[in-house]
């Protein structure tokens, strides 16, 4: 899971990540002492999992976990405080945890674990992209009214996470269209109605949206893409040499699993 670390001590900020770097599953890509320099990270950098001490100048953790919830619905928050009082406060704002100063090995590993038990809650969301690109949720095939919502998030999912621009997003879903407001406008109708078809289903989290730009918030989703990535070795793989074969674009990411796979 993608971290954020901000806190004001550069204490705290040392120890934990001296002792998440041991944890698996885990990734520490950012520590803050400034809260408003960690949400502008947020706004161009994926993030799943965000510990905020609650006590600091400009605006409190409570406030900046309102902030990245906007940006991601499915965020874990992981709240710290030297003063107890602020924990009511904390859940009140539906935190996931929280850790009480001065903290241990032991507290950050049962914040982490609860992090890690907290992100299967997209378990009963299924992406399948060996073949024909295919969402299911809660073991139900989502419709997709509109063919090109439905390619736009397999093209989000094929980036794992990543940031998927508009332009990039128009070049493959629109290859013989001339990037103008016409083409703009079909992009924005397929956002549009990729967020509607989510919510309908209850699974909005999965995909987000900003200003000329896109991604898919893959933490929990299952995916044979993604485990055969992380299983490639071990023989039991899914994979029999067709990706997305509904999309041109899927070529790309084909080569490199034909690599893979040899």
């Amino acid at each position: 899971m993608r971290t954020i670390l901000v806190d004001e001590d550069g204490v705290s900020r040392e120890l934990f990540a001296t002792h998440v770097e041991l944890i698996r599953d885990i990734e520490l890509v950012g520590q803050f002492s400034d809260p408003f320099q960690a949400l502008a990270y947020a706004r161009e950098h994926m993030i799943e999992f965000a510990v905020l001490d609650i006590e600091m100048h400009g605006t409190n953790g409570l406030d900046l976990g309102k902030e990245l919830k906007k940006l991601y619905p499915d965020i874990m928050l992981v709240y710290v405080t030297s003063n107890p009082q602020h924990v009511v406060e904390a859940m009140k704002v539906k935190a996931d945890y929280c850790i009480i100063k001065p903290f241990n090995r032991e507290d950050i590993v049962d914040a982490t674990q609860r992090a890690r038990d907290l992100s299967h809650r997209h378990k009963n969301i299924r992406a399948v992209m060996f073949g024909r690109f295919q969402l299911f949720v809660r073991d139900e095939l989502v419709y997709f009214s509109n063919a090109k919502s439905k390619e736009l998030l397999a093209l989000c999912l094929d980036h794992r996470g990543g940031e998927v621009t508009m332009q990039e997003a128009i070049d493959k879903l629109w290859p013989d269209r001339i990037y103008d407001e016409k083409v703009k406008r079909l992009y924005r109708k397929a956002v549009m109605t990729l967020q509607a078809t989510l919510k309908e289903v209850g699974a909005e989290g999965i995909f987000a949206a900003k200003r000329g730009s896109c991604y898919a918030n893959i933490a929990g989703i299952e995916c044979d893409y993604y485990q055969f990535l992380k299983t490639r070795d071990s023989g039991d793989s899914l994979y029999d040499g067709n990706y997305l074969f509904d999309y041109a674009w899927g070529e790309e990411t084909l080569a490199i699993l034909e690599r893979i796979a040899d």
